[in-house]
């Protein structure tokens, strides 16, 4: 083996373990970005699917309690 090859054996240890390391980190990056993207999310569409929820529970209500009213109004 030449100095020379034991050189550049030296010097491409270090670019594939930064490799290693860069690839590992953007891993964790990127499942943080993807945890907080989906907290995001929900509390996005939580107060929504609860509006949804409501006013379909209300409308249901509504629809129960206005037929009566509507019977008793016409009476």
């Amino acid at each position: 083996m030449t100095p020379h090859q034991s050189m550049s054996h030296h010097r491409s240890m270090p670019h594939h373990r930064s490799i290693y390391v860069n690839s590992v980190v953007n891993s964790n990056v990127d499942s943080t970005v993807h945890a907080n993207t989906t907290v995001h999310m929900n509390s996005a569409i939580f107060p929504f699917m609860f509006l949804l929820r409501f006013s379909t529970v209300l409308s249901s209500k509504l629809m129960s309690v206005l037929p009566s009213d509507l019977s008793f109004i016409v009476k």
